[in-house]
C-alpha cells in the first residue's frame, strides 16, 4: 500500500541528500539538527550564490583572456586584484583592462528558465542592458571608451540550454542592437565594433 504524501519527509530527504552528496560525504539527518533560524541564516547566505558563480566565471575569463592577449597574461595579477577588490553590483563593468589593449566585459550567469531554451523576461532585460552598456558606455565607467575597447559578454555555460537561449535572444534583439553581437569562435579576428559572446564553465 502506498504511503500518503508527507511534505516534511520530502523536504528532509532532499535537504539531507544534497548536504551529504555535495558537502559532507557523511549520511546524517542534518535537517533535524537545524532550527528555523538556522534555515533562515542558510537562506541569507545562499543569496550570495549568484555572486560566487559570477566571481568564479570572471576569474575563468581572465584566464581565457590571458591565452589570447599577451598583455593580460603579463598583468594577470593586476586584473585578479581588480576582480577581488570589486564589490558585487557596483554598476561598473565586471572586468576592465586598460593599457596596451582595452577590454571591457560583463559576466552573466543566467540559467534559462525551467531548463528551457529561453531566458526569462527579467534575464533578457538584464542581458540587453549589459549589451547596451558595452556598446554605449556606462556613467560609472567613464575612464574607458567602448569605441576603442574589445567588448565581451561572458555567459556561464549551463549546457545546451544556454546556447539555445542565447541564440533565441540574439535573434529577437531590438533593431538597434542587431548585427552588433557576435558569437565568438576560436581564432576569429576581433574588432572593437562588436560585442563577442563567450561561453565558459
Amino acid at each position: 500500500m502506498e504511503l500518503p504524501y508527507n511534505r516534511e519527509l520530502e523536504l528532509k530527504a532532499k535537504f539531507n541528500d544534497f548536504i551529504t552528496k555535495k558537502i559532507t560525504g557523511s549520511n546524517e539527518d542534518y535537517y533535524s539538527k537545524l532550527s528555523v533560524g538556522d534555515f533562515e541564516e542558510i537562506k541569507m547566505t545562499l543569496k550570495d550564490i549568484h555572486n560566487i558563480i559570477t566571481y568564479k566565471t570572471t576569474i575563468r575569463f581572465i584566464e581565457w583572456l590571458s591565452g589570447r592577449f599577451p598583455y593580460v597574461k603579463d598583468n594577470y595579477s593586476i586584473y585578479m586584484d581588480q576582480v577581488l577588490g570589486t564589490k558585487p553590483s557596483d554598476n561598473g563593468y565586471d572586468l576592465v583592462v586598460t593599457g596596451e589593449v582595452s577590454i571591457i566585459a560583463e559576466i552573466k550567469c543566467n540559467k534559462p528558465i525551467n531548463n528551457g531554451y529561453k531566458f526569462g523576461s527579467a534575464q533578457k532585460t538584464g542581458i540587453v542592458k549589459d549589451l547596451r552598456g558595452l556598446l554605449e558606455g556606462k556613467s560609472k565607467a567613464k575612464s574607458i571608451s567602448p569605441n576603442t575597447a574589445f567588448k565581451f559578454l561572458v555567459i556561464y555555460d549551463f549546457g545546451e540550454y544556454t546556447m539555445r537561449a542565447s541564440q533565441n535572444l540574439i535573434k529577437n534583439l531590438p533593431d538597434d542592437l542587431k548585427g552588433k553581437i557576435v558569437f565568438y569562435e576560436e581564432g576569429m579576428l576581433l574588432s572593437q565594433d562588436y560585442v563577442y559572446l563567450v561561453y565558459l564553465k
